[in-house]
């Protein structure tokens, strides 16, 4: 829905306007004349970044154009450097052939829509979620056997090739002094001391994983953040958190969103989708487990202790974390079962949360 040439977004960017998309395309393609933006549509959800799509049409070399774009704008600190990482992963994926969308372009100038940005293709189709909840069982099982299959696929593609120079070299145990490392610097910068215990837990218990070699991760890797095109080929969104690691850590989070979020039973089924698909099967995952519920109670709290925009989510987030309560009381529990340990300070946040 758009109010006149503003998208109406709520506490989203009021710089995202068709006047100005128009006058981006003008500075980038000088040459295309006629050139007007319609059909402007906030379709944010998530946490991070905003989504508009748009169409833009144009005159160029004696022919009338017409294409549907999507930008994707980043806020909040580290917005830039994230937006630049995003479209090296991105592009890199696409070119490798990797089921990713296909980008055109990144924008640095954070004064033209409020936040760099990129622009990448219009997926049209839906969300893997929305496939696998309207779908016949066999279907949807099918749907999520190419879900596993697209996911092994990513972790077993060479990143060091990929990126050269730039992928973590090593196995878990690099991958997971990186993690504490960050970790630790967070909750210094953040002031949640409180949650230094989980750590220290994770630290006690790295000596009894068994190390692999690392591979490319997702990080947000759930059926929200992978469409299904019209003809039926899936494509993956949202790559802002990547980098080198443990796939099973990658595993672990997506088993921890979606069991959480939506049925218990989900758990189970990702790890055995995975396993079928990988011929291989997974060991040590509880631990990685424990790691995902961590990065979950990190991400929340010093989001709260800082604000958003401070630890590179947009301005809504936290109503969004606020309206998602019943999953971090479930990741919380989990927590404590599997670990032993209580943090009065996050079960007061639960309770401000409801």
């Amino acid at each position: 829905m758009t109010t006149g040439n503003k998208v109406a977004s709520g506490e989203n960017s009021s710089f995202v306007t068709k006047e100005r998309i128009e006058e981006y395309y003008g500075r980038l393609h000088p040459e295309r004349g006629g050139l007007t933006v319609s059909e402007l549509r906030d379709i944010t959800r998530g946490w991070e970044a905003e989504l508009y799509t748009y169409v833009v049409e144009y005159e160029e070399a004696g022919r009338r154009a017409r294409e549907e774009r999507v930008i994707r704008l980043f806020l909040g600190d580290h917005a830039t450097q994230k937006a630049t990482d995003e479209y090296k992963v991105i592009s890199r994926l696409f070119e490798a052939g990797f089921p990713a969308p296909e980008l055109f372009h990144l924008e640095t100038d954070a004064s033209l829509l409020g936040g760099p940005f990129t622009v990448m293709e219009y997926v049209r189709g839906r969300t893997l979620s929305e496939a696998l909840h309207s779908v016949p069982e066999e279907e949807a099982r099918s749907l999520m056997a190419g879900f596993t299959r697209i996911w092994v696929q990513l972790h077993r593609l060479d990143g060091a090739s990929l990126f050269p120079g730039e992928f973590l070299q090593g196995d878990t145990r690099d991958y997971l002094e990186e993690i504490f490392a960050r970790a630790k610097a967070r909750i210094e910068e953040t002031n949640i001391s409180w949650l230094r215990p989980v750590i220290g837990w994770l630290e006690e218990h790295a000596a009894d994983v068994t190390p692999v070699e690392l591979s490319i991760l997702h990080q947000d890797y759930h059926t929200e953040n992978v469409l299904q095109r019209e003809d039926g080929s899936l494509v993956v969104l949202d790559w802002t958190a990547a980098m080198a690691g443990d796939y099973r850590a990658d595993l672990a989070w997506t088993m921890l969103l979606m069991s959480t979020y939506d049925d218990p039973a989900l758990r189970d089924i990702i790890l055995e989708s995975y396993e079928e698909a990988s011929g291989a099967e997974v060991r040590g995952i509880e631990y990685f487990e424990v790691l995902a519920m961590g990065r979950r109670l990190m991400d929340v709290s010093s989001s709260f202790a800082m604000g958003a925009e401070q630890v590179g989510l947009r301005a809504g987030a936290l109503e969004l974390m606020k309206e998602s309560s019943d999953h971090l009381h479930k990741v919380y529990r989990l927590l404590v079962e599997k670990t032993g340990l209580k943090l009065p300070e996050f079960e007061a946040l639960l309770s401000r949360l409801g």
